[in-house]
C-alpha cells in the first residue's frame, strides 16, 4: 500500500511540475536512504532519469527505500516500454489510415470507370449493325 502511495506521489509530482523535496521537508530523523529516495524521485520527476533509483538499490539493498525505488524504477521502465509500443501502434494505425484513404480514392476511380464502361456498352448495343 505504501508503494502505491509513493508511486501516486511520484505521479502527482510529475503532473504538477514541482519537486518532492519542496513538498517533503527533510528532518534529522530521516535516514540517508530515505533522503536519497526523495532526491531520486525529484530527479526522476524532473528528467525521467532513474540513475539515482538504481544507485539507491545498489547502495542500500536491504532498505525498504531500495524496495520502493526498485518498484518505481520497474514501473517507470514498463511505462516507457508501453509508450514505445503505443507510438509504434499509432504509427502503424496512421499508415493504415493513409492506405485506407488511398484505397477509397482508387475505389471511387474504379466506380467511375465502371460507369463509363456501362455507358459505352449501352451506346454500343444501341448502334445499328
Amino acid at each position: 500500500m505504501k508503494v502505491i502511495i509513493v508511486f501516486g506521489l511520484l505521479l502527482l509530482t510529475a503532473c504538477s511540475g514541482t519537486h518532492l523535496s519542496k513538498n517533503l521537508n527533510f528532518s534529522p530523523l530521516q535516514s540517508a536512504e530515505q533522503k536519497l529516495f526523495i532526491t531520486a524521485l525529484d530527479q526522476y520527476s524532473a528528467t525521467s532519469d532513474l540513475t539515482l533509483m538504481d544507485d539507491l538499490r545498489l547502495r542500500y539493498p536491504d532498505s525498504i527505500w531500495a524496495t520502493r525505488a526498485e518498484t518505481i524504477a520497474t514501473r517507470a521502465r514498463e511505462l516507457n516500454d508501453l509508450k514505445t509500443q503505443l507510438h509504434g501502434i499509432q504509427t502503424e494505425d496512421q499508415q493504415l489510415l493513409d492506405q485506407l484513404a488511398a484505397l477509397k480514392q482508387e475505389n471511387l476511380q474504379l466506380a467511375e470507370q465502371i460507369a463509363q464502361l456501362k455507358a459505352l456498352l449501352i451506346e454500343l448495343e444501341q448502334r445499328p449493325q
